[in-house]
Parts: structure tokens; C-alpha cells; sequence
């Protein structure tokens, strides 16, 4: 009888570890996933802030005769023909006074940025 009682035991006692362990790995793939995904959400927040940066850099180093050069079009916004930004869903220039020069850009639904330039 002794024996059949330890059997038992060790056998509810390897039900109860194939569960926990279950539960663990459940979670941890649960886990990894939202991880990964909030990761390449960053990473393409990440791009678009660096391509927002890089259009303001090549703006402001255009000034002023690139006010005349900024056209937009079918969500690009284009400086002498050439592409600057793709995916643009707002675009705003405004002259604030006759040295001061504001742009307002989103991008993708998700990144909203003014610039504001001395002329």
C-alpha cells in the first residue's frame, strides 16, 4: 500500500510540474509576442522620426530658395523634383513674418512635427 501511494504521489506530483510548465511557456510566448511587436512598432516610429529629422536638416540647408522648391503632391512632398518625404498626410508652409518660416508635416497617421525656420 505504501508503495501505491508513492506511485501516486509522484504521479500527481508530475501532473502538477507539466502544468506549471505548461503555464509558463504559455505566457512566455505570449510575452515574446507583444515584445517583438512593440519593438517594430518603435523601430518604425524610429525610421520615420530619423526621415522627418533628415527633410528638416536638407530644408533648412536649402533655405530660402527652398520655399519655392517644396511642392506636394499625392501624399510626397517633393524639393526640386526630387522625393523628401513619402507617406505625408499633412503639409502646412506658412511665412509667420518676413523672417520667419513655419512647416508643419505629418507622417503615416503617427508623427505630427513643426518646424520653424529663420530666414
Amino acid at each position: 500500500m505504501n508503495c501505491q501511494n508513492k506511485t501516486a504521489f509522484s504521479l500527481l506530483e508530475l501532473i502538477f510540474v507539466v502544468f506549471v510548465g505548461s503555464i509558463v511557456i504559455v505566457y512566455s510566448t505570449i510575452y515574446s509576442k507583444e515584445y517583438y511587436e512593440a519593438q517594430t512598432l518603435n523601430q518604425e516610429l524610429a525610421i520615420i522620426k530619423l526621415d522627418l529629422d533628415s527633410a528638416k536638416i536638407i530644408v533648412e540647408k536649402n533655405l530660402p530658395s527652398s520655399i519655392d522648391d517644396l511642392k506636394y503632391s499625392d501624399n510626397t512632398l517633393y524639393l526640386k523634383n526630387n522625393t523628401l518625404l513619402e507617406n505625408v498626410n499633412y503639409y502646412s508652409l506658412r511665412k509667420l513674418s518676413s523672417n520667419i518660416l513655419e512647416i508643419e508635416v505629418e507622417v503615416d497617421e503617427k508623427i505630427k512635427q513643426k518646424w520653424v525656420f529663420k530666414l
